[in-house]
């Protein structure tokens, strides 16, 4: 039996982009997985423009994302939250034109590359904001049964 070969995902999750704050490891899980399933649809041969109601679930899966962030930062009064914000809003403004550049071009790696860039950039500036992150002492609500 011949076994059919694995496309492989854009963004492998690693135990390293871990902060340890569940709510931030969530959400960056979604964010990874939303990537990758833009990157799955690229693959098969879909258009940004095909993808683009993909491609606004993302933006906007982001845009929830930093206002989590955000709010956290702001309850512990984070000196970092004006670099913060002003990197959330880089993000979504690169988002819009990286997509519009991929569409006028019609290259979806455009976007890709972009996210990609994106998570790493995500992730260095992780390193400077978690510690704030795990002073947080927030209560999240639970659903049980």
């Amino acid at each position: 039996m011949i076994e059919k070969a694995q496309k492989p995902l854009y963004i492998v999750w690693q135990d390293k982009f871990l902060q340890n704050e569940p709510i931030i490891d969530e959400q960056h899980r979604g964010a990874v997985a939303i990537i990758n399933s833009l990157h799955y649809f690229i693959q098969q041969g879909f258009t940004l423009h095909q993808l683009k109601p993909t491609a606004q679930i993302l933006k906007n899966y982001l845009n929830f994302h930093f206002m989590t962030e955000q709010g956290i930062l702001e309850a512990l009064e984070c000196p970092l939250m004006k670099q913060y914000k002003a990197e959330s809003a880089k993000t979504l403004k690169d988002f819009d034109e990286c997509y519009l550049k991929g569409m006028s071009e019609k290259d979806p790696t455009i976007l890709l590359i972009c996210l990609r860039n994106w998570w790493l950039q995500h992730l260095e500036l992780h390193e400077k904001i978690t510690p704030f992150l795990h002073q947080w002492k927030g209560d999240y609500c639970r659903v049980t049964e």
